[in-house]
């Protein structure tokens, strides 16, 4: 049986925050590998020791960010369907990605994000599968998904690189739109 996790108390939650902006903050300047412990550690004004405390080094600290997002953003992907009173959890999803800007643009908009964009594309793919079934052969259906998704993921790039240009009811609106119509001439 697995050991439970002891709830962190309010100041190792701080000393956590401090070092993933540390991280993010360090990350908009120059690629993770190229960062060191030192670095995050005096942007965040936190001893090197307490870091060690909570992470190995830099890509265990990268590594607790994205699964925190990853697993925010598969709730959100959860209540996503072909109703088109899914555009209001799509909204949500994107006002939560602007909601946490930097971060998300170093794990879609960078190469350092790639396990991150892997993990989200396969996650959303079987959300997608599991709620809209495609009349067509299972080879031609794994392309129109991978489509719907990797489609959906690259606006959502676009977005965050321009900016967030697009307030993000209009942006839930023309992804839903865009995959309704392809999904349709499938479905």
């Amino acid at each position: 049986m697995a050991e439970a996790k002891p709830k962190e108390n309010r100041r190792v939650k701080m000393t956590k925050k401090l070092l993933r902006d540390s991280l993010i903050e360090l990350m908009a300047r120059k690629p993770i590998g190229k960062i060191t412990i030192k670095e995050i550690c005096l942007n965040a004004d936190v001893n090197r020791s307490t870091f060690y405390l909570y992470y190995a080094d830099q890509y265990a600290l990268f590594g607790e960010m994205e699964a925190e997002l990853l697993e925010h953003a598969k709730a959100h992907l959860e209540k996503i369907d072909t109703d088109p009173v899914s555009v209001r959890y799509i909204r949500e999803l994107l006002a939560y990605i602007r909601a946490n800007a930097d971060i998300f643009r170093a794990l879609l908009c960078r190469k350092e994000g790639m396990p991150f964009q892997s993990t989200f594309v396969e996650a959303s793919l079987r959300k997608l599968k599991q709620s809209l079934p495609l009349r067509c052969p299972a080879p031609e259906a794994d392309y129109v998904y991978y489509y719907l998704i990797v489609g959906s993921m690259s606006i959502i790039q676009r977005w965050i690189e321009a900016g967030f240009d697009t307030p993000c009811a209009d942006m839930a609106e023309l992804i839903f739109r865009l995959c309704d119509k392809a999904a349709a001439a499938f479905g």
